[in-house]
C-alpha cells in the first residue's frame, strides 16, 4: 500500500504545463486527485457517487485527477497546453472534458484522439489503442485565456 501512496503523490506532482513565454511566468497549475466512492442509495434508486482525498489506493479503486490552470498575468495567456503523464499502476478510463482533448500511446512523443490510435503488436499487426495504452494526456486550448480566469479539466484512471 505504501506504493500507492507513493504512486499518488508523483501522480500529482507530474501535470506539465506549456505555455506562450509572456504567459508561463504568471501562471498556476493545480491538481487534485481523489478517490471516487459508491455508496448504495434507499429505494433501489442509484447509487450515490463521491470522491475525497485518501493517502491509500488499492487495484480497482477509480480515481478523479483535476487540473486546473489560473492565468495569473495581466495579459491574455495564448497556446496554453495542460499534459499529464498516466503512472504506472493505472489505467485512463476516460474524461468528461472532451474540448481540445488528446491522448498518447508513445510516452507523450505524439497525440491524438484515442480512436486514431494504433499501437504494435509483437509479431502482428498493429492493433487500435486501448484505455490500457494510453501513456499521457493532454488538453490545448485553442482560445486565449484572460487575466484572472481559470480553466479546469478532469480526467480518471483505475489502479491495477
Amino acid at each position: 500500500m505504501a506504493m500507492m501512496t507513493q504512486l499518488r503523490a508523483a501522480a500529482l506532482a507530474l501535470s506539465l504545463l506549456v505555455v506562450t513565454q509572456s504567459a508561463s511566468a504568471q501562471s498556476a497549475l493545480t491538481s487534485t486527485v481523489e478517490v471516487e466512492r459508491s455508496t448504495p442509495a434507499a429505494d433501489g434508486k442509484p447509487p450515490i457517487t463521491s470522491y475525497s482525498p485518501s493517502d491509500v489506493v488499492v487495484p480497482g479503486d477509480r480515481l478523479r485527477f483535476t487540473l486546473t490552470f489560473r492565468n495569473d498575468g495581466a495579459e491574455p495567456a495564448t497556446g496554453v497546453a495542460i499534459k499529464n503523464p498516466i503512472q504506472d499502476g493505472l489505467i485512463f478510463d476516460g474524461t468528461p472534458d472532451l474540448a481540445g482533448f488528446d491522448v498518447s500511446t508513445d510516452q507523450g512523443a505524439s497525440f491524438a484522439p484515442l480512436a486514431t490510435l494504433t499501437v504494435p503488436v509483437e509479431g502482428a499487426d498493429r492493433r487500435a489503442a486501448t484505455n490500457a495504452d494510453v501513456t499521457n494526456v493532454r488538453w490545448v486550448w485553442s482560445d486565449a485565456i484572460a487575466p484572472g480566469q481559470t480553466r479546469t479539466v478532469t480526467f480518471f484512471a483505475k489502479v491495477k
